[in-house]
């Protein structure tokens, strides 16, 4: 993971320049060691040491940051600081957390947990009431397979897959409704044939993924799909009309005037980065490069308003967050109500994402880590689970129910992965 932070010994150095620098000292003690301590929707953190000690460094801000504090075994939690002072201690102990890891397992009334000791998790996919589970043998780089299961994780069947593969994650094609496995050079369609579940029909990947990567649904009518430019900052939505091949632009969403604050801060920070003599000659400057600067504030303080567009049938939904609204049209384009987003939009860690079941059609948005439904008609939202988003690998809802698939490390360093189910 990459880092915002000096090292500790950087840090014990330069403690005195720190008081008087433009920089949050932010530590404290979790009673734990290896616990992750990420910087909310940003790829950023550290880990507490032996001790459960742990020390980062922020540039000083009246800004809310987020600090999410994760390890095997005990609950998630959320701290939310302002490093607008010198230092800010932390000091408390994660509560622990008592589950089961069987093959299933059932931890709470609304939660099972799927897991093969044998065997890693690398991705999962949903398709036709089945499962198709990527899995490697446990501490080996080879002995792929996916594992095909009902929607109880029953075993339905097994498909070895060669090494040459070297499959990387699975993908669900919104034009087939099929599952494809992405390997290293090819992208394969998982088929059912005479009862039994095989793979092929290779396709180069760099361009299948191009072209894929872009639609967004499929009706009887029109496929949709998106371009985004200044680097996803701007959104355009357009259809392709199946019986024509007519294509028309619906929608778009400009957020990019973000970008030229991205640009002043990433300039002012690399004019006043704190430099320290350490010897004749020899300067060292310390904190984050502008580069990593750059990559914090845009996830962090400036991440788009992302629009979103579905469907459920043929009423089309579109979450125009720019506008604060959310629009219901017919395919003929026709606005058939819209309703003011009444959900918090000033939420401090909200990314505007928004998650849709793939078979009911509920919409649902994080909240830190709170999962909410958001009712399309008013704009309100209902709290449903609170299911931490930052550490899933991958999350798809289907049918009422939240999947994950999360992979970390114990106190022991060794793979732990499952997929945990989560009933709405």
């Amino acid at each position: 993971m990459k880092k915002l932070l000096l090292t500790i010994t950087l840090i014990l150095c330069g403690m005195s320049l720190f008081a008087q620098s433009d920089y949050s000292v932010i530590k404290g003690n979790v009673a734990e060691k290896n616990v992750n301590i990420a910087i909310i929707n940003t790829s950023f953190g550290v880990s507490s040491d032996d001790k459960g000690d742990f020390i980062m460094m922020l540039p000083k801000m009246e800004n809310k940051v987020g600090l999410l504090f994760s390890c095997i075994g005990y609950e998630d939690t959320l701290v939310s600081v302002t490093p607008n002072r010198d230092t800010i201690n932390l000091n408390f102990k994660l509560k622990e957390m008592y589950y089961m890891l069987d093959a299933v397992g059932v931890s709470a009334e609304k939660v099972t947990r799927y897991d093969d000791k044998n065997y890693v998790m690398i991705d999962f996919e949903i398709a036709d009431d089945k499962f198709y589970i990527l899995q490697r043998k446990e501490k080996t780089t080879k002995g792929f397979r996916i594992l095909v299961t009902d929607m109880f994780f029953e075993p339905y069947d097994t498909i070895p897959l060669l090494d040459r593969i070297k499959p990387t994650n699975l993908f669900f094609d919104v034009v087939t409704q099929q599952c494809q496995i992405v390997g290293q050079d090819s992208v394969y369609v998982v088929f059912e044939h005479n009862d039994r579940t095989l793979y092929g029909y290779p396709v180069e990947m760099n361009y299948y993924m191009r072209v894929m990567k872009i639609y967004n649904f499929v009706t009887d009518n029109y496929v949709y799909y998106q371009k985004k430019k200044s680097k996803g900052y701007t959104i355009e939505f357009y259809r392709a009309n199946v019986n024509t091949g007519e294509n028309e632009m619906i929608f778009s969403s400009d957020d990019s005037y973000k970008l030229n604050e991205i640009k002043k801060e990433r300039s002012f920070h690399s004019k006043n980065r704190i430099k320290v003599e350490l010897g004749p000659g020899e300067i060292m400057e310390l904190g984050p490069k502008p580069n990593e600067w750059e990559n914090f504030i845009s996830k962090a303080w400036y991440q788009s308003k992302n629009a979103y567009l579905a469907h459920v049938d043929d009423t089309l939904y579109y979450f125009n967050h720019l506008n604060g609204r959310i629009e219901t049209y017919d395919e003929e384009l026709n606005l058939i109500r819209y309703c003011d987003i009444t959900y918090p939009m000033k939420e401090n860690f909200w990314r505007h994402t928004i998650y849709q079941d793939r078979a009911w059609g509920a919409f649902y948005t994080f909240f830190g880590t709170m999962l909410n439904e958001i009712d399309v008609n008013d704009g309100e939202t209902t709290a449903k689970v609170n299911a931490n988003s930052m550490l899933s690998r991958k999350m798809i809802i289907y049918k009422g129910n939240l999947y994950q698939l999360k992979r970390k490390r114990d106190t022991n360093n060794s793979e732990v992965s499952y997929i945990e189910r989560i009933k709405l």
